[in-house]
């Protein structure tokens, strides 16, 4: 917590050095204290006559107490504030030298190569007095695990406080932001909406423009890119617009700020999208009902300066919400004392992560043999339809450990060869010693495209070899993850 490092609790004014990756005219930092200064690759070099704006960085990895160094006396930091994210554009070094307490927020680990692994290996590099996600709680106990003891959730870091004047709602539906082949399932969603003849408006837009669309519009539609809770689920609920979103697993904590029917209408599907848009545009009373109920929601629960009041208080004892609260029962498990294989695991999760990025639905198939920690990471991918091989039962303790872990719910258990054997599988989720069985050779002549993940390969030259021997081709030396040569690799 910063408070050791001497952040006194009441304090009136803390200087502030907030680094990021992000241009200004894009997600800027928020602002924590008037004369705050941020640095970074897409900043530039600016000053009003002898105060220190901002300050150029190089792209990537750079020193941070080379740039404090550059700041006149009265504007050196009592606080450095991180942001990082997957495209490594904004990673600073030499975090020790400062003569200030650093934290770092920590985006994006649902999406882009080795997400996960990219941020954790960072933030264990270098010595944060804390770590804060805001758009993925349900990672938060990967960085618990690694043995970081201040981990923290704070959804909404990045909402901006923007004055939004009344005005007629006419636009019948809209949708604001990137529908693109980087977003293949909203790409697809989209679609889907105008196919049917819904009366879909989609474009993209400054966030102030963006903000005023959602005011006009009334039916708000949100589709995460990938289980993530986005900046447009705050944004929508900030402009007093109805919002129609895809349902996040629980352990995203969508579900501890918000409630379904309520302050928002979620949806599970494509069609059941189509089905909500066409209901909510019959009955415009209730969807006005659910806008009210939405922007009180927002403004009582993360208003910018409740979340600026939160953050410092974060900083300063490490206090938070109960809403804030990191109630994932993952979180308390065992820790991984092998670093080496907790990586190993979450590249295995990586793997899984974006098969549900690239897919509507992925049917995943685990083996007997495969690590029960891994089961119970990937039971948050709420569109992965995962099913575990209980054929040999094994007196319950895969049950008793999915239950102690809160997930047991979201894990089939597959008791039929046939159902096994003759199901459509996008991957093999298995053991070394499960596929050396050669157990689930009728799996892959079924579904010749499938994956085949290797949980537990780690450094094992012997069954790589058999693998290869076998026709499968290893698809990256991250993860053990393997196809048969006419196949390819998620996006």
């Amino acid at each position: 917590m910063v408070s050791s490092a001497g952040l006194a609790p009441g304090r009136d004014a803390v200087k502030i050095l907030q680094s990021t990756h992000s241009p200004p005219d894009f997600i800027p930092p928020p602002p924590l204290e008037p004369d705050q200064v941020i640095c970074g690759p897409m900043y530039p070099d600016r000053r009003d006559g002898d105060r220190v704006l901002s300050i150029k960085t190089a792209l990537g990895e750079y020193d941070i107490a080379e740039v404090v160094a550059k700041l006149p006396a009265g504007q050196r930091p009592d606080l450095v504030v991180v942001r990082a994210d997957t495209s490594r554009a904004n990673l600073p070094r030499n975090i020790a030298a400062l003569r200030c307490p650093a934290v770092v927020v920590v985006g994006d680990t649902h999406h882009q190569r080795s997400p996960i692994t990219t941020l954790l290996t960072h933030v264990l590099s270098e010595p944060y007095r804390a770590v804060i996600l805001d758009y993925t709680r349900q990672h938060a106990h990967f960085f618990l695990e690694a043995g970081l003891e201040h981990v923290y959730w704070l959804p909404g870091f990045n909402v901006e406080r923007m004055a939004v004047r009344a005005q007629p709602m006419d636009i019948p539906m809209s949708f604001v932001g990137g529908v693109d082949r980087v977003h293949p399932r909203r790409l697809a969603v989209v679609e889907a909406l105008q196919r049917a003849g819904l009366p879909l408006q989609v474009g993209r837009a400054p966030r102030a423009i963006a903000r005023s669309i959602h005011a006009r519009s009334r039916i708000s539609l949100n589709c995460s890119l990938n289980g993530d809770l986005n900046l447009r689920v705050l944004e929508v609920l900030a402009s007093g617009s109805f919002l129609l979103t895809d349902r996040l697993g629980i352990e995203s904590g969508f579900d501890a700020l918000f409630a379904d029917g309520r302050d928002l209408v979620t949806y599970d599907s494509i069609d059941d999208c189509i089905e909500k848009s066409r209901r909510y545009l019959r009955d415009g009373l209730a969807a006005a009902a659910i806008a009210r109920a939405g922007h009180a929601a927002y403004e009582t629960l993360l208003a910018p300066e409740r979340i600026r009041a939160d953050f410092l208080a974060l900083c300063d004892s490490g206090r938070t919400r109960p809403e804030f609260v990191l109630a994932d029962r993952r979180s308390a498990l065992p820790r991984q004392r092998d670093r080496a294989a907790l990586l190993r695991r979450i590249a295995a999760y990586e793997v899984l992560q974006a098969m549900q990025l690239a897919q509507e639905a992925p049917a995943i198939l685990a083996t007997p043999g495969t690590d029960p920690c891994l089961l119970s990471d990937a039971a948050d991918l709420i569109r992965v339809r995962l099913a575990v091989d209980a054929i040999d039962e094994d007196g319950g303790k895969l049950d008793a450990f999915l239950a102690s872990a809160g997930v047991a719910g979201c894990i089939r258990r597959l008791r039929g060869v046939g159902e096994i054997r003759d199901g459509r599988w996008d991957a093999l989720l298995a053991s070394r010693a499960d596929w050396s069985s050669r157990r689930y050779d009728a799996v892959f002549a079924r579904n010749p495209a499938a994956l085949l993940i290797v949980s537990d390969l780690g450094e094992d030259a012997v069954a790589a070899r058999a693998l290869e021997k076998a026709g499968f081709k290893r698809l990256t030396e991250v993860a053990p993850v393997f196809t048969r040569p006419a196949t390819k690799a998620p996006a």
